[in-house]
């Protein structure tokens, strides 16, 4: 898969079964959750996060818990460290990857602020009373993204509804350090829009380099496309709809880690 991303190519090469899928629009069969919103069209936005006075108690407690959990994978640091250069401290692979298990999976209950407040911000945002609990399995969890300049770490494109638990809801992408116009989460603007056979992705899983990621990856796309960053700055989110086409996030900084936080809402008592 090869695609344009802040005027420079960025390409990699999925190994798996292809599947072009059929002409079935998954949204048209989920509870959107971006309906009726300004945004709606583009199924995405940018929104101020938290008020002025809480931000700075939210990023020190998110840099908090962030040391904590790495300390748990063997990674020493001091308590002033810079998230933003992370990969600076990480001796290899195996290192960074038993860090990343630590920064995934996270109960709500651990959330750096009360997880009703972003409940709260993002259901105004919507229209409609959200919670951070998946009915698929009643999980109440928030992962760290943590993507080193020029490694591979991000996800390959795809939308995150080719895994069935992550239906029906609304993503936050919440920037914490290193996030700039050169590493934010990138998407395809209206791709929820899309039919399935836009594109060829692989059936499960995807393997690239070597690692397997947990999601199917965008092998090709049949039709017009253009791959964007929306770069939400300080305490802003970017709210997007699942079933829009993101990720392949190649963080191109030459010496800044990106990290953000990864959460997801559905709507309240949704069964």
């Amino acid at each position: 898969m090869k695609y344009r991303l802040n005027e420079k190519i960025v390409e990699y090469v999925a190994e798996g079964k292809a599947n072009a899928g059929d002409d079935t629009i998954l949204l048209h069969k989920a509870i959107d959750l971006s309906k009726g919103m300004p945004w709606s069209s583009d199924g995405f936005t940018i929104a101020p996060l938290l008020e002025n006075k809480l931000f700075p108690t939210f990023l020190s407690e998110t840099k908090s818990l962030l040391i904590s959990l790495w300390k748990k994978a063997g990674v020493t640091l001091s308590s002033d460290f810079n998230p933003s250069h992370y990969h600076t401290i990480i001796k290899n692979q195996e290192q960074h990857l038993a860090a990343v298990e630590q920064t995934k999976l996270i109960s709500t209950e651990d959330f750096p602020i009360s997880i009703r407040l972003i409940e709260q911000r993002i259901s105004t945002i919507c229209g409609t009373e959200l919670e951070a609990k998946n009915p698929w399995d009643g999980a109440s969890v928030f992962h760290f993204r943590v993507v080193r300049p020029n490694a591979g770490d991000n996800n390959p494109l795809h939308r995150d509804v080719w895994l069935e638990d992550y239906t029906n809801c609304i993503n936050l992408y919440i920037p914490i350090a290193g996030s700039n116009e050169n590493s934010s989460l990138a998407i395809i603007p209206s791709s929820h829009l899309w039919p399935e056979n836009s594109v060829v992705r692989t059936d499960g899983g995807a393997i690239i380099n070597g690692i397997r990621f947990n999601v199917p990856a965008v092998m090709e796309v049949n039709r017009d496309f253009q791959v964007v960053r929306p770069n939400p700055k300080e305490n802003e989110v970017l709210i997007f709809s699942p079933y829009l086409i993101h990720g392949g996030a190649a963080n191109l900084n030459t010496d800044i880690t990106r990290i953000s936080i990864e959460l997801r809402l559905w709507k309240k008592g949704q069964r």
